[in-house]
């Protein structure tokens, strides 16, 4: 059986920190608050892109 590994380049890592950082846990963090800081990261990503093909200009 695989397991799901998630191979993260840099910038995804980058956006991750930067989340961590927003929230003050810049090397402090727990494998929960990691997680969950990638995946405010990663939605975030997912608004702002749809926001670019919407036409915005933010």
């Amino acid at each position: 059986m695989a397991a799901n590994v998630i191979i993260k380049n840099d910038e995804r890592k980058a956006q991750t920190a930067a989340v961590l950082k927003a929230y003050g846990l810049n090397g402090s963090a727990s494998a929960n608050q990691r997680e969950a800081a990638e995946h405010i990261a990663v939605r975030s990503q997912e608004a702002y892109r749809q926001l670019q093909r919407m036409g915005g200009n933010r």
